[in-house]
């Protein structure tokens, strides 16, 4: 017994869509980036001092920096080291994990700060790098959680991409916040067990009605695997509509067709052996 669902929706994005798609993702993290550009620059000309609205730990107000911190950087050096990774990885979340996205974006913004907050030392805390780390420990755990190939492929680019990634957690320069580092991390870990399963968080799209003359590829687990695979032609009455878009196939071995229960206003069907 061969059953089949029919659904369309992914199956009519042309390479076109997909690319339009893929270049969108990195469109949020390429503005949120000029936005820091935009406040660095207004920072210099007017020789302002943000370093206030950074994180301070354990103090009430010191809580502000959470929102404020990953917008105030320290020099040109430290602006471009958070960049293009700020792009990247929000890119690739955007666009693989999109259903559940902007949850872990927002988690790992906020979560990151949090920790930072507790467990940072009695200084200020300014730049992105909580969040990068954070992007970074959410790809990279999501892979190892999920345990699939294409999960993993993106964990093995981000280790080699930021292969100085855990270096960073560790108190090696008293000007670098590893306390930001550390939260971020674990920041990232806790959007992965929170939300890695995100393929049971899919919206389901309504399947559309079989057009005519359309075939699809049929896999089989009743007829062997060299032969499992089955090209199903429908043929779909005008202005008749399935009840719903799962249907059963018996095959006959012996005279290779395809039989389909007969029901009122049923669509007819016909295989043909690859």
């Amino acid at each position: 017994m061969a059953r089949s669902t029919v659904n369309l929706s992914r199956d009519r994005r042309t390479i076109s869509d997909e690319n339009d798609l893929f270049a969108y993702s990195f469109l949020p993290g390429t503005l949120f980036v000029a936005l820091l550009w935009l406040i660095s620059l207004l920072s210099y000309l007017t020789e302002a001092n943000l370093v206030w609205l950074g994180i301070f730990p354990r103090s009430f107000f010191g809580l502000i920096g959470v929102l404020t911190a990953p917008l105030i950087h320290e020099g040109l050096v430290h602006l471009l080291s958070n960049s293009f990774p700020l792009v990247l990885l929000s890119g690739f979340i955007l666009y693989m994990h999109r259903p559940v996205a902007t949850r872990v974006l927002l988690l790992v913004y906020v979560l990151s700060g949090l920790l930072t907050w507790f467990i940072g030392r009695q200084n200020y805390h300014v730049g992105a790098s909580g969040v990068v780390y954070g992007m970074a420990g959410y790809l990279l755990f999501n892979g190892f959680l999920q345990r699939n190939r294409g999960a993993m492929a993106v964990s093995l680019v981000v280790l080699f991409l930021y292969s100085g990634l855990f270096y960073g957690l560790f108190p090696t320069d008293e000007q670098i916040s590893w306390e930001g580092h550390l939260g971020g991390i674990l920041s990232g870990l806790v959007a992965a067990i929170l939300y890695g399963n995100n393929q049971a968080a899919r919206v389901a799209l309504p399947a559309a009605p079989v057009a005519a003359s359309i075939a699809q590829r049929h896999l089989s687990s009743t007829i062997g695997y060299h032969y499992r695979h089955l090209q199903v032609s429908y043929t779909v009455l005008p202005g008749t509509a399935p009840a719903d878009n799962r249907h059963s196939y018996v095959l006959h071995t012996t005279s290779f067709s395809l039989a389909v229960p007969t029901k009122p206003a049923a669509s007819s069907s016909k295989r043909k052996r690859e």
